[in-house]
């Protein structure tokens, strides 16, 4: 084969290499709108797992390759938080808590508590998650357990065992639990994992009873007991934001609650609260 001839072989190898990763790489994440007709509801199906669990994998394969000594900062280790999700959560919260949490470089997991990884969230969203939540039956603990609420979401989640279990470890261990607008009454008091809080809020539609009846109209409340629990908890969708920036400073500090916020041009007021 000539010179030339084998180049060209060269060229169009690549060339056909370049193509099969652009497709994939524009088929990897898709957001659907299906129209029905006239007396349905109108779906729409945001599907997040693939760039979501996409982003996990190769989050994974950099926390490998640091603990094995490929990185000069092979000692720090990611922060790491759960996200479970089930039919009927709210897909505003969910969407919010786990894109925040990741820009400021958490691993974040987000675990569908259904059979199915694909979740029909409260307002017909679909959201497929990055696994099922039993895989982390027996798997490590994370840092931080952060339970959107919607319903009837909050309801299957407070019914589901592995996460029961998971949230009592997480209890156990002192380590961050964290809920936001239906989840903190129906999933969070039903267990008992509010008795060291010193304050919580849900949405206004939910009681959580006479001992944080003073923190109703908060927007986010953020209790570190004596022996070291940390519940984090908000009132709805309004408030995800303020929500997850303050997992953020738990979890990674003030200076990076700082840098995530800014580019995502979050109020001042907010920053200072």
């Amino acid at each position: 084969m000539s010179v030339a001839s084998r180049c060209c072989s060269r060229c169009c190898s690549f060339s056909s290499a370049s193509s099969s990763r652009r497709t994939s790489s524009s088929s990897s994440a898709t957001t659907t709108t299906a129209t029905t007709t006239k007396g349905r509801r109108r779906s729409s199906s945001f599907v997040v797992g693939v760039v979501v669990g996409g982003e996990k994998r190769e989050t994974r394969l950099r926390a490998a390759s640091m603990s094995s000594g490929g990185s000069a900062t092979g000692t720090t280790r990611k922060k790491t938080a759960l996200v479970p999700i089930a039919n009927g959560s709210e897909e505003m919260e969910a969407i919010i808590i786990a894109d925040v949490l990741r820009r400021a470089g958490v691993e974040v997991t987000v675990a569908s508590c259904e059979d199915d990884l694909v979740c029909d969230m409260s307002r017909n969203v679909r959201v497929r998650a990055d696994c099922s939540i039993t895989e982390h039956e027996f798997g490590s603990s994370f840092d931080a357990i952060v339970v959107p609420g919607g319903m009837p979401g909050a309801e299957r989640l407070a019914q589901n065992a592995v996460l029961d279990a998971l949230l009592k470890r997480q209890s156990e261990e002192k380590k961050v639990i964290a809920a936001m607008c239906a989840a903190p009454a129906v999933v969070l008091l039903s267990k008992n994992l509010l008795a060291e809080a010193s304050e919580a809020t849900a949405h206004p539609a939910f009681d959580l009873g006479e001992a944080f009846a003073k923190d109703k109209k908060k927007r986010v409340c953020c209790s570190k007991a004596s022996n070291g629990q940390v519940v984090i908890t908000s009132q709805g969708p309004g408030t995800a934001i303020e929500f997850a920036l303050a997992l953020v400073k738990e979890l990674c500090g003030e200076e990076k609650r700082k840098e995530v916020a800014g580019p995502m041009c979050v109020p001042e007021d907010v920053l200072m609260g």
